[in-house]
């Protein structure tokens, strides 16, 4: 696969990302030099219609989207594979980040200064996706979707992966036939097949809880299904309160808006 040219134009350089009918490349376009991430989805008789219909939604969310915290549309092309069936192509720029999956693998933590700062450049990306006609769920934020880049001392924050969002809009009644998300992060309402705009709240809260501590979701200490955040946080009391709420399991009591709960946490800082 490295030094295999698709589109005419890419030069595969690695391979990122390996599922079942997904891969994830980084290749150099032969034109710009510039590296890039190509997303592939093979087509075959095991592609779901699921898979086909996330894979559409993340290329035309991409197309629209013009944030400097998202990765950038570049092309979309179809490949013809040896063999019957063909592969679609989603080209998007690469970010040269660390991911904070990453960073915890390299047993690194968070401060809550850090952690102020990333759950903040997170919550006013959210509030563009959010604010969209129709309104873009990420539905997949985890540490691995969240990567870090340093310029001049000053932390960067991106979240990447739109394979998993959902567009709401006025006939949706947020209900999805498809189960996205990973566990340990995702919010019960949506391992129920329901995303509304809170539930990438409770992913953004679970994820900081995770990288402040270093503990999986699946070792957080919980009564019932609330994780104890105040025993294992060692933050100032507030930030470790609005934890609390951000990470609630009852839609109810999380905040019903990233404006609302950055607003809370710009109180914070």
């Amino acid at each position: 696969m490295p030094g295999q040219i698709l589109g005419d134009r890419y030069e595969v350089e690695q391979q990122f990302g390996k599922k079942l009918g997904r891969w994830t490349l980084l290749a150099r376009d032969l034109r710009t030099e510039d590296p890039v991430i190509l997303k592939l989805l093979f087509m075959d008789e095991d592609t779901t219609l699921d898979e086909l219909i996330l894979f559409q939604r993340e290329i035309e969310a991409l197309q629209t989207l013009a944030h400097p915290a998202t990765p950038k549309y570049l092309e979309y092309f179809e490949i013809d594979l040896p063999k019957d069936g063909k592969a679609l192509t989603l080209v998007q720029s690469y970010i040269d980040g660390l991911s904070l999956q990453q960073f915890l693998q390299q047993n690194r933590r968070l401060n809550e200064t850090q952690a102020l700062w990333v759950a903040k450049s997170i919550l006013e990306l959210l509030c563009y996706l959010h604010d969209r006609q129709p309104p873009i769920i990420h539905r997949d934020i985890k540490p691995s979707n969240i990567l870090l880049t340093n310029s001049r001392h000053h932390l960067n924050v991106y979240l990447v992966d739109f394979g998993s969002i959902k567009s709401l809009n006025s006939y949706s009644d947020h209900t999805s036939f498809t189960l996205v998300g990973t566990d340990g992060y995702a919010p019960p309402e949506q391992m129920g097949r329901r995303a509304v705009k809170a539930s990438d709240l409770y992913s953004l809260g679970a994820t900081l809880v995770t990288a402040i501590t270093g503990i999986e979701p699946a070792d957080l200490p919980r009564r019932g299904m609330h994780i104890e955040v105040e025993t294992i946080v060692n933050t100032n009391p507030a930030f470790a309160k609005w934890l609390k709420q951000m990470a609630d399991p009852n839609l109810d009591q999380r905040f019903k808006s990233a404006s609302e709960a950055l607003a809370e946490l710009e109180q914070l800082m």
